[in-house]
């Protein structure tokens, strides 16, 4: 069923039968010689009746959200296509409770072979065996997670997600007011932050989400995906519900398949929250064992009063805590929105095969509970950068990540995740495109 002004069934079919994908499709159905388009369900309708099949018992795959709510509309059940129909298909009909649950249960791991051939043909290429070092590694990777030879970039697509936190409505832990997470959300719809800048620079898509700004309403520009405005102080020991835990959690889920059946085959991952970093160190000291104290850095930059009491909340949220608790309850007791939002976002991106390239410390905090969750998840994952936060190494070396560089860079928003793609792009590119030993 195609959305389209002029095209007719008819050519519609004769411009798949030259590609030879006519075949597939006993029924083309073209909105415009019915004059009626998607989002109406008339045209899902229309394509039911022509199959003979009720529309409550079809599936409708789609690309984008006028597909779904279109399907919807016509009581149709609906997934977001990928990169691998079979498997998107398969993967579809887990018999899970939500989004979250459903990706979580269909973890298939990457595809080591696949990462052995592109490990041969890099060693085919017309340069020193090993020489472009790190990315080198880093395409062996991409290789293995989307099950490919020749591994690709683009396109590339980034999300970021917002929210705030309940610690950063006093100064306690940071001089910014927690209004700035907002402040910060316009600036990005606006092009005017450094992640917009970042993106337009490395031409990655870039979506803002808002999970959580305890403030007045999205900005223009800014998705409105709100679970609920911001999340309870850290000391008070629980955070977020166990409900909101898993709206947030769908929230990254269906944000990362709504990009990824738009066509993006590299995802990267940001976020934005005033006070954020308390959360994270928190959760990464709570997943790897690392002493809180040492875990907590300066974030955003604090003087050392300020230093002082963080680690003190740290250490307090952390010894709260039992080691063996379930991820998703230590996420709800000591975690944020916008950490949830970017589990949920990883785990459905490593579900259906594609890599997620991380940023910075939060990301990283994500990770560590993707991986409790999940185990072996990490293998889907590429580190962009080394973050001068303290609870960085520990969070690398529980994920068994390598990062590609270290810049000193602290500012979030994706930035380190956007730094690198150019890296990655012309390292893929190279393994296309560049002449063989054979062809000295």
């Amino acid at each position: 069923v195609s959305n389209t002004s002029e095209m007719s069934a008819a050519s519609i079919r004769k411009f798949l039968d030259s590609v030879d994908l006519g075949s597939p499709f006993p029924v083309i159905v073209a909105t415009a010689e019915l004059g009626i388009h998607k989002p109406d369900p008339a045209p899902l309708v229309e394509g039911a009746r022509q199959l003979g099949v009720d529309p409550v018992r079809c599936l409708y795959v789609g690309d984008n959200e006028t597909d779904l709510l279109a399907a919807t509309r016509a009581g149709m059940d609906f997934c977001f296509s990928g990169p691998d129909l079979e498997w998107i298909l398969s993967r579809h009909a887990c018999n899970e409770a939500s989004s979250f649950a459903r990706a979580r249960a269909s973890q298939r791991g990457v595809g080591v072979d696949f990462g052995r051939q592109c490990e041969d043909e890099i060693n085919s290429l017309a340069k020193p065996p090993g020489s472009l070092g790190d990315l080198e590694t880093a395409a062996i990777r991409i290789a293995s997670i989307q099950r490919r030879i020749d591994p690709r970039m683009d396109p590339v697509a980034a999300a970021v997600f917002v929210a705030d936190h309940g610690i950063a409505e006093s100064d306690v832990v940071t001089p910014w007011p927690w209004t700035i997470t907002k402040d910060i959300a316009k600036l990005m719809a606006a092009g005017k932050a450094a992640a917009s800048i970042f993106a337009r620079s490395s031409d990655v898509f870039l979506e803002i989400v808002n999970v959580g700004i305890a403030t007045g309403d999205s900005p223009d520009g800014v998705r409105d995906e709100v679970v609920r405005k911001g999340v309870s102080d850290i000391r008070s020991g629980q955070t977020m519900s166990p409900d909101d835990v898993l709206a947030a959690l769908d929230v990254g889920v269906n944000t990362a398949s709504r990009l990824i059946a738009g066509g993006s085959r590299v995802l990267c991952v940001g976020e934005v929250g005033i006070g954020n970093t308390t959360s994270a160190a928190a959760l990464i000291s709570w997943c790897t064992g690392l002493n809180p104290r040492i875990a907590t850095g300066v974030g955003s930059g604090i003087p050392e009063d300020a230093l002082e009491r963080k680690r003190q909340i740290v250490a307090d949220a952390v010894e709260s805590l039992d080691p063996n608790l379930d991820a998703l309850e230590a996420l709800g007791r000591i975690g944020g929105l916008e950490i949830a939002a970017m589990v949920g976002f990883m785990i459905e991106a490593a579900s259906v095969g594609v890599p997620v390239i991380l940023d910075g410390v939060i990301t990283l905090s994500a990770a560590c509970i993707a991986e409790k969750l999940c185990p072996q998840i990490s293998t889907s994952m590429i580190a962009s950068h080394q973050s001068p936060e303290p609870a960085t190494v520990a969070a690398l070396e529980f994920l068994g990540l390598q990062p590609l560089v270290n810049l000193g860079m602290r500012v979030g928003e994706g930035t380190g995740a956007l730094a690198v793609v150019p890296l990655l792009r012309s390292m893929c590119n190279a393994i296309a495109e560049m002449a063989r030993l054979t062809d000295l």
